[in-house]
């Protein structure tokens, strides 16, 4: 037998051993295990939902289920070293009164207002069959609850709706929420409201930065307080932060400053209310229609979308049908002869007879009786009301399709667009501070920093719809939903928004509103979307939601989107580069 040559090369033969094993080793088949990366720190995973309102502040952890509604109020220990008394706490008058004197323009308007708004509660009840109450019935309720008269008991302490007034026994710095609201009037604190129809309340005693600082002390403590979260522990969670799509920029920045730079956020995303609202309801194309205590936001949402040109805000909402309300009570004789309007107390407690007798269902006829408690806190005696009524819950609740009768006398009717923010000296790209920071002799016309027609932050469409109302009217809501749709960007679009009206918020959470302002956008529906409109269809409470925390819900949805964990804006790159960081990372045109 032959003997087998070995085919290797002359010089793989003189290697020696060593060299020869590692040359073979290659050729083995074998699989090397690579060793997994590292885990990466992806930081924290929980985190606190915020949405803070002009009079409520609803918050919670993303996993809860439904938010803590929270009073937006602050209560400062008051200096009683530098002599007297506190005046009428600053931003913080009672839900009844107006602001202003009621001159008698204003009056006229309400009754002439009223007058339309019984007109129409006939029509629609002869539309719907129903049999016209009794005439005379306002007559009998004013007959009745002017001879009543209380029954006094003594205060019954197993009652959870009978509280004292705060205890302030330990001199805390503030309190918040609804400690803050019963304060006893010699308690020495002040009152505070930071937030007042969608912006800070500053006045001539209180600054931006003493608001701010309020904004902080309110936030903290109700995180504290309501999620058991210790300040130091802020840096262990993030937070996502829901704002009205018609913000302030200034004010928006300033809310992140707080969030990351004050208490120490992780990280956090801001986002709008309407596509929040969105999120929850689980639609991508709606008319949003927010309806809060003292203003009223609506916007279309195109596709997930937020569209500037449909945006309208409206300034009022459910505090102003309280006062209406509160004022056709008085025209049957409320029993209750002591309601005080500047009463913080006595305002709460009609606004909770709102929420109780106020509705839109006019197949509701005929008197009513209801019994209501009024609590005396200094004596500690209960007194027990019965009173009758008739049409004052739906009139009232109705005010909002005719709002010459809330009385809006230093208010602006309406706001509409995206209105362009003032320069911003920390935004390199933004154009106003561009412009400003030219030398003079490269303008070539003087830049006058003023807010633009509303012809120049329209659409042609919207513009056309603006020309034909009047200057200085209130569009009643039902307006104000034709005016957002018709500002939108095709027919088809249009016809879209009326199939899904989404209505969030809790100034109109009263009983049958969808069916009522259906009937409304319908009288006044455009001839040329009637063809191939499918059936209108007005969420209220999607998905049984409370449609006061719809928007706080989305903002949870939204935390756990994938699409999102590139928008979050992290503490260490929001001191490094501030406002331009909003460019990128913010959720909708900035």
């Amino acid at each position: 037998e032959m003997p087998r040559k070995d085919k290797r090369p002359h010089s793989a033969v003189l290697q020696d051993p060593d060299a020869q094993e590692n040359e073979v080793k290659p050729k083995q088949d074998k699989i090397e295990q690579v060793p997994p990366p590292p885990p990466q720190d992806t930081g924290p995973t929980e985190a606190v939902i915020l949405h803070p309102g002009s009079s409520t502040l609803h918050l919670g952890l993303a996993s809860d289920l439904s938010p803590h509604s929270v009073p937006h109020y602050i209560a400062y220990r008051y200096n009683s070293s530098a002599g007297g008394k506190p005046q009428q706490p600053h931003g913080v008058p009672s839900v009844l009164t107006y602001g202003a004197e009621l001159t008698p323009d204003l009056v006229i308007q309400r009754k002439a207002g009223l007058s339309s708004l019984r007109q129409a509660l006939s029509e629609a009840r002869e539309r719907l069959g129903v049999v016209e109450p009794v005439k005379g019935e306002e007559e009998e309720c004013a007959l009745f609850n002017a001879r009543t008269q209380p029954v006094s008991g003594q205060w019954d302490d197993t009652e959870e709706e009978n509280v004292r007034w705060t205890d302030v026994s330990g001199s805390p710095k503030y309190v918040i929420g609804t400690d803050a609201l019963y304060l006893a009037p010699d308690s020495g604190y002040r009152v505070f409201k930071p937030l007042r129809y969608g912006k800070l309340n500053v006045a001539s005693d209180c600054p931006q930065s003493l608001m701010l600082n309020m904004l902080e002390d309110l936030w903290t403590k109700a995180i504290e307080d309501f999620l058991g979260i210790p300040r130091k522990e802020f840096k262990m969670y993030r937070v996502v932060l829901i704002v009205p799509d018609m913000i302030d920029r200034s004010m928006f920045k300033e809310f992140i400053n707080i969030l990351l730079l004050r208490m120490e956020f992780a990280s956090a995303l801001v986002h709008q209310e309407s596509l929040c609202a969105t999120y929850s309801a689980g639609l991508g194309i709606a008319c949003v229609v927010n309806v809060g205590d003292e203003r009223t936001h609506i916007c279309c949402v195109e596709e997930g979308v937020s569209n500037p040109n449909t945006r309208v805000t409206l300034h009022y909402g459910g505090s102003d049908i309280t006062r209406l309300f509160y004022w056709l009570l008085k025209e049957i004789h409320f029993p209750y002869k002591g309601c005080s309007e500047s009463s913080l107390e006595d305002g709460q407690l009609v606004q909770h007879l709102k929420e109780t007798l106020c509705h839109l269902d006019p197949t509701i006829t005929g008197i009513r009786a209801h019994a209501f408690s009024v609590t005396s806190r200094e004596t500690s005696v209960v007194h027990d009301y019965e009173m009758k009524l008739s049409d004052q819950g739906i009139l009232a609740a109705m005010g909002v399709f005719y709002p010459s009768t809330f009385c809006l006398p230093d208010r602006s009717p309406l706001m509409f667009g995206q209105c362009p923010p003032p320069p911003d000296p920390e935004d390199l790209f933004d154009e106003g501070h561009w412009l400003d920071s030219q030398p003079q002799q490269s303008k070539s016309a003087p830049v006058k920093c003023e807010v633009l027609e509303p012809q120049q932050l329209l659409l042609p469409e919207a513009t056309k719809r603006l020309s034909s109302v009047p200057p200085g009217k209130i569009l009643g809501l039902d307006q104000a939903i034709h005016f957002s749709i018709d500002c939108a960007s095709s027919l088809e679009m249009k016809k879209k928004l009326y199939s899904s009206i989404l209505v969030v918020g809790g100034g109109l959470a009263f009983a049958n509103v969808s069916n009522m302002l259906n009937a409304r956008l319908q009288l006044k529906l455009p001839i040329a979307l009637t063809k191939g409109l499918e059936d209108m269809e007005i969420f209220t409470n999607p998905r049984d939601l409370d449609s006061s925390i719809v928007a706080w819900r989305g903002g949870a949805v939204l935390k756990c989107l994938d699409t999102c964990h590139e928008l979050w804006i992290e503490k260490q790159e929001w001191e490094f580069s501030g406002v331009r960081l909003l460019r990128e990372r913010a959720p909708f045109a900035w």
